[in-house]
C-alpha cells in the first residue's frame, strides 16, 4: 500500500502534462519535504518544479506582515498592558499573564472572532439578544449560562476578573493596531489578515493551480482560504478512512465529516473513503512496561530485531520505512541513547524543550550561583552542582574533581571565588561575581564558550546552544534598558521565556530511522510505527495551557477546547494505522501517585471496537521471595589480616579499638564488621546545616579550649571567680569553633544567619550552663583534658590488640576524681547492672559503657590507692533539670544507687571487656546481624540488612 504523498505524487504526474505552474499547500513543511521527495522518484522529466509549502509558509507569503520572535510581541503586550490598566508591573511578573493572553488573541484572529463583542460584559443578559444576533441559539445558550452562574455571587476575585475583561477589547485593539503600524503581527494576525482579504475580494480568482493536501483540523482563517479558492477551482486531496468517517462516535473524523458536508468543501471528497485500517493486512502489539526507561530500551531492542539479518541496503530501505513515536517528549534522549550502536542515519523531527537540556541545567545553576552568592564567596550547593555538571566535567575534569574534593573535605558552606580558579578558561569564565544588569551577557559569554567547545559528536549540544543564544540575546536586548531588574526577577523570567521554548529538530526526510513527535507524522505513513509513551495525559495530552477565556464562552464561539485537542491528536493516531504493517504499542503499567496514567483511551478503543487482532503482552521481573535470612560474615583469613589494623605488632600505625569501635560490636557485631573491617562508610558530604554532631563539636572544642587555658595558670586549679561573667570569652571560642569546622577565613568575622543564630545562643546556654554547674563544684584541679589513652589486651592466639580513645576531661576535688564526658543530647545516666553494659539483646546504656570504660582506662594509667572514681556524664539533663545530679547509678528503677565509687566495678568490667575483644578476634565466632532490631533505626546499614 502506497504512502498518501507518494500516491498523490505519482496521480499529479500522471494527469498533468507539466507541474510547473502548480502550487502544493500542505499542513506542515516536514509533508511538503516528503511530497518533493516522492514527486522527484515519480518524474520523468525532474526539470519539473512546482512551488511548495506548508500553509503557515503561504500565509506569510500572502501578508505584508513579518512576524517577531515571541518574546518580542510579549514585550510589547506588557506596554499596552501597563499603558491600559496605569500600572507599572513588572516584566517578570507580566510574563505568564502575556503568554497566556497572546495565546489567546492568536486564537481569536485564527477563528476570525470579533474581539469586542467576545470580551463583551454580559452580565446584563438582555444585551445577547441585541448585539449577537449572529449567533446560534446553542451559542447564546453556552454564553447565558456562564454569565449567569458568574453573576450569581460577588467576589473578589470575580471583580478582578471582570475589571481586566472589560479592560481586553482596548488592550487587543491598542496592542494589534500598535503592531500593524510597525509592519509586525503575530500568526494569528497574519491568516486573519490574508483570510479576509481573500473573503472580501470582489472576484473569485483563478485558482485551478493550486493543490491542498493532507488537512483534518482547520481553523476558521485556514477554512476561509481553502474554501474560497476551492471556489475558484483548486483541488483538495484529504487522507481519509472509512473506519471513523462512517463512525460519528469516532471523535477521529469529527473534522472531516464536518467538511464532508461544507458548502464549498464537500465537493472534494471522494464518494467513499478507503477502508485501510480494518482491510489492510497488519500486525498490531501491545506491550505494558514498568517505567519510562523500559520502554525507550524496549523500542531500541524493536529496532535490532526489525534489522536482524538484512543487508546493509536492505536495512537503509526498512530503517527508512520505520518511525519511533514520542507524545513524551522528555523520552527522546533516553531513546536515542537505547538505539543499537550500528544505526547511522537517525533523523529527529520533534520540537525539544529546552527545559530538558543539560544546558539549561546549566545555566539555570549559574544564575542560583549569583543569587545566593555573599561577599566574595558563592554557596556550596550550586559550586558542588557545577563542578559536577557533565560539561564542566567534560572540559576539565581533573581540575573539577580536585576542587570538589577541596571543598568538600574541609567541608566549606561558602566557597571563596579565589579558590574556584583554575589555568583552564571554564573556571573564571563561570566563577565571577556578577551585577544583575551584566547578567544576560555573563550568560552569553558562557553559552558561546561552551558552543565553541563542543565536539563533532556533541551536535545537540551545539543546537542547544544555539538556541539558548538566540534567547538571551532577545532577553538582553528587552532589558538592556532596565535598571530595576533583580536576580529573583531575571531568575523567574528566564524559567518562563525557556519553559515555553523548544528546539525544532528537523531530520532528513525519507533516509534512516525517523524519530517524531505525534504532531510532526502528520501526512508520513510507515511500515513499522513504535508508538511509545500511550497513557492518558500523553496521548492523548493533558490540558497544560491556560486561558483567560472560559471554557464556555470558548464554546460558543467556536474556539479550540480540550475535545478539539483530543479529535486532533485521535486522527493522528488513526492515521499512521491506516497504512503500516507493524505497529508496536508500548504503554507505562505504573499509574502516577493518585492513579492517573491508564492506558491511552485511543488503545482501548482500539483493542475493544476495531475488531483487529492485537497481541498482548506485558513486561515484569517474577519475584521470588526469600524469608529474610540472619547475615553471617565467616572470619576468613582476609577478614582476620583486615582485623590486624588494631595489633600495633602487625601495623605500627595501629589506632586501636576505641570504646565507639566496641560499642558498634556490642550493638551489632555486623555493623562492626561493616564499619570497622570493610569500611563502607558514607560518602563525605558538606555539612551545611547543624547537626548533633557538630553542635556536640562545637561543645567540646569550645569548652575545651576554655578549660586548657584556664589549667596553664595555677596548676590546673579552677576557683569559682574563674568562671564568673565569661559570656563574652565563650562567644570567642564559639566563634572559634565555627571557623575550625566550616574551615572559614580565620581573619575574617563569623556571620551568623538563619540557623546558626539558634545555634550559637543554643551552645552558648549549654556552654555557660556547664561554667555555672562547675562554679558550684569549685575548686576543683584539672587533671585531663582531650587526652588519649591506650591500653593493651592478649587474645588467645597470642597478639596483643590495642585499645585506645579519648577522655573529655578528669578532675579532681578532695579524693574524688571525676571522669567526665561532654555529650549534647539526652543520654541516661542509669543502668542496671555491669554485664547489662554488653548485653545485646536488649536497650542498653552506650554512654555509661564509655564512661566507664574511660574510668577503667584511667585507673590502669593512674593506680591511686585511696582515691574515688566517679564517672559521669554532663549532658542535657544533668545541667537543665535539677533533679539529676552528676554520675552514674546503677540497678533496677526502684532500687537505684549513685555509684559514688566505680573502682569496685572496674575489675568486673574489665573481664567482660577482655572476653568482648577476645570474641572480636576468634576465628569461629562470625560477625552476626543483631537480633535486637531496635537497635537498627538509626543504623547506617539498616537498608543492607532489609530491615
Amino acid at each position: 500500500m502506497k504512502p498518501f504523498l507518494k500516491e498523490l505524487a505519482e496521480k499529479m504526474v500522471k494527469e498533468r502534462t507539466t507541474l510547473d505552474e502548480l502550487t502544493f499547500i500542505f499542513p506542515n513543511r516536514r509533508a511538503a519535504l516528503y511530497f518533493e521527495h516522492h514527486l522527484a522518484q515519480s518524474l520523468e522529466k525532474p526539470k519539473w518544479a512546482p512551488r511548495l509549502f506548508s500553509i503557515e509558509e503561504y500565509f506569510r507569503k500572502e501578508s505584508k506582515l513579518l512576524e517577531p520572535d515571541r518574546l518580542t510581541l510579549i514585550y510589547r503586550l506588557h506596554q499596552v498592558y501597563n499603558e491600559t490598566l496605569k500600572r507599572q508591573e513588572a516584566f517578570d511578573r507580566f510574563y505568564f499573564w502575556g503568554d497566556m493572553l497572546l495565546r489567546d488573541f492568536d486564537e481569536l484572529d485564527k477563528y476570525m472572532v470579533n474581539a469586542a463583542h467576545l470580551f463583551k460584559d454580559l452580565s446584563k443578559i438582555k444585551e445577547l439578544d441585541e448585539v449577537f444576533d449572529y449567533l446560534t441559539d446553542e451559542q447564546k445558550t453556552f454564553l447565558k449560562n456562564f454569565w449567569i452562574h458568574f453573576s450569581e455571587k460577588e467576589s473578589n476575585t470575580k471583580d478582578a476578573f471582570l475589571l481586566l475583561w472589560q479592560k481586553l477589547p482596548k488592550i487587543y485593539s491598542d496592542y494589534t493596531k500598535g503592531l500593524r503600524k510597525d509592519g509586525m503581527g503575530y500568526e494569528g494576525m497574519i491568516h486573519r489578515e490574508v483570510a479576509e482579504r481573500i473573503s472580501k475580494a470582489a472576484k473569485t480568482a483563478d485558482n485551478s493551480n493550486v493543490v491542498f493536501a493532507g488537512f483534518n483540523a482547520l481553523t476558521k482563517a485556514e477554512a476561509v482560504l481553502i474554501s474560497k479558492m476551492v471556489e475558484g477551482g483548486a483541488q483538495v486531496f484529504w487522507d481519509t478512512d472509512a473506519y471513523y468517517m462512517e463512525d460519528r462516535l469516532q471523535e477521529a473524523g469529527l473534522f472531516l465529516r464536518q467538511y464532508r458536508d461544507h458548502s464549498s468543501l464537500k465537493s472534494t471528497f471522494p464518494p467513499d473513503a478507503p477502508d485501510n485500517i480494518r482491510k489492510s493486512p497488519k500486525k498490531l502489539e501491545l506491550t505494558g512496561v514498568p517505567l519510562r526507561i523500559g520502554q525507550a530500551k524496549l523500542a531500541g531492542g524493536k529496532v535490532a530485531e526489525i534489522l536482524e539479518g538484512m543487508k546493509r541496503e536492505d536495512m537503509a530501505v526498512e530503517l527508512a520505512r520505520t518511525v519511533i513515536v514520542l507524545p513524551d517528549e522528555s523520552m527522546l534522549l533516553p531513546v536515542l541513547h537505547s538505539l543499537p550502536d550500528e544505526l547511522q542515519d537517525i533523523n529527529v523531527t520533534m520540537g525539544y524543550p529546552l527545559r530538558e537540556t543539560p544546558l539549561y541545567s546549566l545555566v539555570d545553576l549559574l544564575v542560583e550561583m549569583q543569587l545566593r552568592q555573599r561577599k566574595n564567596t558563592f554557596s556550596y550547593r550550586e559550586v558542588l552542582a557545577i563542578l559536577g555538571h557533565s560539561y564542566v566535567v567534560s572540559l576539565a575534569a581533573k581540575e573539577a574533581e580536585d576542587m570538589r574534593n577541596e571543598i568538600i573535605t574541609r567541608n566549606r558552606v561558602f566557597v571563596n571565588i579565589d579558590d574556584l580558579q583554575s589555568e583552564h578558561p571554564v573556571f573564571p569564565l563561570l566563577f565571577r561575581l556578577v551585577e544583575p544588569t551584566q547578567v544576560t551577557h555573563y550568560l552569553l559569554d558562557v553559552v558561546r564558550f561552551l558552543g565553541t567547545s563542543f565536539a563533532g559528536k556533541q551536535s545537540f549540544d551545539r543546537e542547544y546552544a544555539y538556541h539558548f543564544y538566540k534567547q538571551l540575546a532577545g532577553l538582553d536586548a528587552i532589558l538592556k534598558d532596565s535598571t530595576t531588574i533583580d536576580w529573583r526577577g531575571y531568575q523567574k523570567l528566564l524559567r518562563q521565556v525557556i519553559q515555553s521554548q523548544r528546539m525544532p529538530f528537523s531530520g532528513e526526510p525519507l533516509r534512516g530511522l525517523q524519530v517524531m513527535g505525534v504532531l510532526e507524522t502528520r501526512n508520513l505513513d510507515f511500515d513499522n510505527v513504535i508508538f511509545l509513551s500511550l497513557n492518558e495525559g500523553m496521548l492523548p495530552a493533558a490540558a497544560s495551557q491556560g486561558s483567560y477565556i472560559p471554557f464556555a464562552v470558548r464554546r460558543a464561539y467556536g474556539l479550540p477546547t480540550n475535545d478539539h485537542r483530543d479529535a486532533i491528536y485521535a486522527y493522528l493516531f488513526y492515521r499512521l494505522l491506516q497504512r503500516s504493517k507493524n505497529v508496536y504499542f508500548y504503554y507505562n503499567t505504573e499509574p502516577d501517585i493518585i492513579g492517573n496514567g491508564e492506558m491511552s483511551r485511543f488503545v482501548q478503543q482500539v483493542l475493544l471496537e476495531s475488531g483487529l487482532q492485537i497481541e498482548r503482552k506485558i513486561l515484569y521481573n517474577p519475584v521470588d521471595p526469600h524469608l529474610p535470612r540472619q547475615i553471617e560474615i565467616p572470619k576468613t583469613s582476609a577478614v582476620m589480616e583486615q582485623l590486624n589494623r588494631y595489633v600495633p605488632a602487625s601495623n605500627p600505625e595501629a589506632r586501636g579499638l576505641s570504646p565507639s569501635h566496641l560499642n558498634d560490636y556490642i550493638e551489632c557485631s555486623l555493623r562492626f564488621y561493616l564499619k570497622h573491617v570493610a569500611r563502607l562508610m558514607e560518602a563525605d558530604q558538606i555539612d551545611e546545616d547543624v547537626d548533633a554532631r557538630v553542635f556536640g563539636n562545637i561543645i567540646h572544642d569550645s569548652i575545651h579550649w576554655f578549660y586548657d587555658d584556664l589549667r596553664q595558670k595555677d596548676n590546673g586549679w579552677v576557683k569559682p571567680e574563674d568562671l564568673r561573667n565569661q559570656r563574652a570569652v565563650m562567644e570567642q571560642y564559639i566563634d572559634k569553633a565555627f571557623i575550625k569546622l566550616y574551615k572559614l577565613r580565620e581573619h575574617e568575622a563569623v556571620v551568623y544567619e538563619g540557623q546558626r543564630v539558634v545555634v550559637k545562643e543554643s551552645a552558648l546556654a549549654f556552654l555557660l550552663k556547664i561554667l555555672e554547674k562547675d562554679e558550684q563544684h569549685a575548686p576543683f584541679q584539672i587533671l585531663l583534658l582531650e587526652h588519649e589513652f591506650a591500653h593493651d589486651i592478649t587474645v588467645s592466639d597470642g597478639r596483643v590488640v590495642k585499645i585506645g580513645g579519648k577522655i573529655d576531661r578528669a578532675d579532681r576535688k578532695d579524693t574524688v576524681t571525676r571522669i567526665i564526658d561532654y555529650k549534647t543530647g539526652g543520654d541516661d545516666s542509669n543502668f542496671e547492672s555491669i554485664p547489662a553494659l554488653f548485653t545485646r539483646d536488649g536497650k542498653r546504656n552506650k554512654a555509661a559503657f564509655q564512661t566507664f570504660h574511660y574510668a577503667f582506662a584511667f585507673r590502669l594509667m593512674y593506680p591511686l590507692s585511696g582515691e574515688k572514681l566517679m564517672p559521669g556524664l554532663i549532658n542535657r539533663k544533668s545541667l537543665f533539670d535539677s533533679r539529676v545530679g552528676f554520675g552514674h547509678t546503677m540497678g533496677k528503677v526502684y532500687s537505684r544507687t549513685t555509684i559514688s565509687d566505680a573502682t569496685p566495678y572496674l575489675d568486673e568490667f574489665g573481664k567482660l571487656l577482655e572476653q568482648t575483644v577476645q570474641e572480636i578476634f576468634d576465628p569461629s565466632v562470625p560477625f552476626r546481624q543483631t537480633t535486637y532490631e531496635p537497635a537498627c533505626e538509626w543504623c547506617l546499614y539498616k537498608g543492607m540488612c532489609r530491615r
